[in-house]
């Protein structure tokens, strides 16, 4: 019986470092102050909850990136927390490190093209990306704080909730699927001081 379980513990760490291997890491560089701001702006948000189908409240980060309410609004809600924190300390639009759209691989496939591709662990501020394996379609979502064995907290944009959908911190697993999303990538952030 010890065997079985022995075989057991090495056949899960084998498929778990198969997962977490599975995806692509890219780091760009972004303003240290820029980073602590929008994650504290982030966690302003935890409790926002829809009207309708993509509609009320949430309808300020869509608009972040030029969209009307109705859309899909994870990657939004990630970039508005951004502009809102460049608006508070005064910086450029352009010093937000990734793209301005809605959709989540798009952030993911623009930091593929700018960025340095790394292989570092998972930390507090990176963004994690995942997609579906038919459609442009995916998610994503803020690394908050890390656990032990790939166990993430997250703030999470458009989300379900106990009552409703909206924004709040989600414990993620990062070998298990997402639904029906794989974790395609993690952006990354060099921190750069220019004070």
């Amino acid at each position: 019986m010890r065997w079985f379980i022995s075989a057991r513990r090495l056949f899960g760490a084998v498929l778990l470092s198969f997962f977490l291997s599975s995806y692509t890491m890219y780091e760009l560089p972004c303003d240290s102050n820029l980073l602590v701001e929008s994650e504290r702006i982030a966690l302003t948000q935890v409790g926002v909850r829809e009207v309708g189908n993509n509609r009320g409240e949430v309808a300020k980060y869509l608009a972040s990136v030029g969209l009307d309410e109705g859309h899909p609004y994870c990657a939004a809600g990630v970039y508005w927390c951004f502009s809102e924190a460049s608006k508070n300390l005064k910086l450029s639009k352009s010093e937000i490190p990734f793209k301005r759209t809605a959709v989540a691989n798009a952030v993911l496939n623009d930091a593929i093209s700018r960025g340095k591709r790394v292989d570092k662990p998972i930390a507090r501020h990176d963004l994690l990306v995942w997609k579906s394996k038919t459609s442009w379609q995916g998610h994503i979502e803020r690394v908050i704080e890390t656990k032990s064995r790939g166990i993430v907290k997250t703030i999470a944009f458009n989300v379900k909730l106990s009552e409703g959908e909206g924004v709040g911190i989600k414990t993620r697993y990062l070998s298990h699927p997402l639904g029906k999303l794989m974790l395609r990538g993690v952006i990354k952030f060099e921190v750069k001081d220019d004070n």
